[in-house]
């Protein structure tokens, strides 16, 4: 962090809320590059002194931060800070997010292209993830863009009976998981498996990298309240505009 003077940061008298506008000035100063060599902020006590206020307010202004996804705070941790330069994708892995309600949280506007549906038999594979009474999948592809810019290939297996026989394509809205809702699929975990690989021709294509360039797959088995797998799904990531981390703490402390 850049020396600053504490005297530099207090804050004057306006007819805002106090926190209101330490968020502001928080904002400032992550933007102007008071942190560019941190991953976190200072302690609320510091954050406190520097600016001159409590640390219930430092608190209140870290609230707005956080809804705007601007930090992380996590405990055991402290509070980190999100760079936009990569959307991070560890802060997603603590519960189920949508990737359109995830994107959104970090002030960019999702969309999709490239939409692809058909439903097929299903194989062993299938059959071994959802049950062998499951005969028919629908196959959802998606290229999941954010401000325009494609950031991600989905590929969405879901069992005939959760989509419904009916299922068309202009049914399922912007959202997967909002779509599962309405149709009462409750999900309840999932398990993760995490590889690498290098685009090919149609994937370089349809993330706009390089072919050849390094890609991050997450292949994720979604199961209900009832524990049974609903969704399988398997999303390829740009690694240039994606960061992976995981923040871990002790168990037992």
């Amino acid at each position: 962090m850049r020396d600053t003077p504490y005297s530099s940061l207090r804050i004057k008298s306006e007819h805002r809320p106090l926190y209101a506008i330490v968020a502001q000035r928080l904002t400032e100063e992550i933007a102007g590059g008071a942190f560019f060599d941190q991953d976190k902020l200072p302690s609320e006590e510091k954050l406190g002194r520097m600016f001159g206020v409590s640390r219930a307010t430092i608190r209140e202004a870290l609230s707005v931060l956080e809804k705007q996804g601007q930090i992380r705070r996590v405990q055991g941790l402290g509070t980190i800070i999100t760079h936009k330069e990569k959307i991070p994708i560890g802060s997603g892995l603590e519960r189920l997010s949508s990737y359109t309600e995830y994107v959104s949280r970090y002030g960019l506007t999702p969309g999709t292209s490239g939409v692809e549906f058909h439903w097929e038999e299903t194989d062993s594979k299938q059959q071994q993830i959802f049950s062998s009474d499951v005969s028919t999948v629908g196959i959802l592809v998606r290229t999941r863009t954010a401000d325009g810019e494609p950031l991600m290939i989905s590929e969405d297996i879901i069992p005939i009976h959760i989509l419904g026989p009916g299922f068309q394509i202009e049914d399922l809205g912007e959202s997967l998981f909002a779509f599962l809702e309405k149709r009462g699929v409750v999900l309840a975990y999932s398990e993760m498996h995490l590889t690498a690989k290098v685009a090919d021709a149609v994937e370089a294509e349809r993330l706009a990298v390089m072919d050849g360039a390094p890609l991050l797959v997450i292949d994720e088995v979604y199961y209900s309240n009832q524990n049974k797998a609903v969704l399988a799904s398997s999303n390829i990531y740009r690694v240039d505009r994606w960061d992976l981390k995981i923040y871990r703490t002790p168990e037992n402390r």
